[in-house]
């Protein structure tokens, strides 16, 4: 994985729907500001390692479940 990607964040909401979260609770949980998650979602700016991280392990997967494969 490089420095920054980019997150599948259709993988990533529909993983924090099924915890019957929303894209807020996602980012408290994960101790990121909600405007990282809407600018993710909007693919206005990449995801750095430790933002990567802290979602991943807020969802309990791995990191290479949520980084887009494009």
């Amino acid at each position: 994985m490089t420095r920054s990607t980019y997150l599948d964040m259709e993988k990533v909401q529909n993983i924090a729907y099924t915890r019957f979260w929303t894209l807020a609770e996602l980012a408290r949980q994960a101790r990121i500001s909600n405007a990282t998650i809407f600018a993710l979602k909007s693919k206005r700016r990449k995801a750095s390692m430790k933002t990567v991280l802290n979602i991943a392990n807020a969802l309990g997967v791995e990191p290479s479940d949520i980084v887009s494969k494009d």
